[in-house]
């Protein structure tokens, strides 16, 4: 298996010279299986740059695209993605029905007249759209894909991909339960999101977001993300091998990062832990 960021960042693309390290496009990961099929994990601003390798390549006919939910910085690289406009190529979104409207309205809602001048139904690619719901499992011809409902103010919908004995969970836009302090205890963490840990339990690598530092996430409780502190111990409770920290703060600078970075490998030294603990970045590719 093998995964790779084109965007990072959460909430609106931030481009300039205090993003260029972890990147300033909105979230999207390229998968493929180890058979080379490809698997797309959101749609935001970094679509448009994978999109324009895709076409250059010309060798992916067909792409499937996973959509953890509707908010616009994980949906706004749609209309750029040029594979859509490539006869012969086959893509399917996969996401669900919200606020009444399925996965087709909802996409062709972004690029109606008055937002953007063509129609996501006048794109030269075959499209097609499948509906997906939390709490079951999606089965392909040699993966399969879990679905959980992350604690979002949107519903969204968090992705477990198991190929052999190989795993993969994305779970951005999620907000880890805490009590009324960052130092809630382990046993508390386990307590409020004893869900959460069952779903993400073992797997190889966790991409997780982690949008607020301590000092922030207490303020914006409610408001659908976490801390990366948190997402340490929350890591180490679900005995997670790797966590990827993912969704950055749109004000957050490479520095920043940086010191999330370095604060969350304090954690794991402090709880002896092994868990290895990435800060995403475009242009990162794992192969395991």
């Amino acid at each position: 298996m093998y995964f790779r960021f084109w965007g990072t960042r959460g909430s609106i693309p931030v481009p300039g010279n205090a993003t260029i390290k972890y990147g300033g496009n909105t979230p999207c990961i390229e998968l493929r299986t180890d058979n080379n099929r490809l698997i797309i994990l959101d749609a935001g601003s970094g679509l448009r740059e994978f999109g324009k390798h895709l076409a250059s390549t010309g060798r992916d006919k067909k792409i499937d695209i996973f959509v953890s939910h509707y908010h616009w910085d994980h949906i706004q690289g749609i209309p750029f993605f040029l594979p859509l406009y490539r006869k012969g190529n086959e893509i399917t979104f996969y996401g669900e029905t919200s606020d009444g409207k399925r996965v087709e309205q909802i996409l062709s809602d972004q690029m109606a007249f008055n937002y953007f001048p063509i129609k996501i139904g006048e794109m030269s690619a075959h499209t097609s759209f499948k509906e997906i719901i939390p709490d079951c499992t999606y089965n392909f011809d040699n993966f399969k894909v879990e679905t959980f409902r992350a604690n979002h103010s949107s519903p969204t919908i968090s992705f477990r991909i198991t190929e052999g004995d190989k795993c993969l969970v994305y779970m951005t836009d999620n907000e880890l339960k805490l009590k009324d302090s960052i130092h809630t205890s382990a046993s508390d963490i386990l307590e409020m999101n004893k869900a959460m840990v069952e779903f993400v339990s073992g797997c190889d690598y966790l991409i997780h977001d982690s949008m607020y530092d301590e000092t922030s996430v207490i303020e914006k409780k409610g408001w659908g993300h976490s801390c990366n502190v948190t997402l340490a111990y929350f890591s180490i409770l679900a005995k997670v091998k790797n966590i990827i920290l993912f969704h950055y703060n749109p004000d957050f600078t490479d520095s920043k990062i940086d010191e999330q970075l370095n604060d969350t490998l304090a954690v794991f030294k402090k709880e002896k832990s092994s868990i290895n603990c990435i800060a995403s970045h475009e242009g990162l590719s794992i192969i395991f």
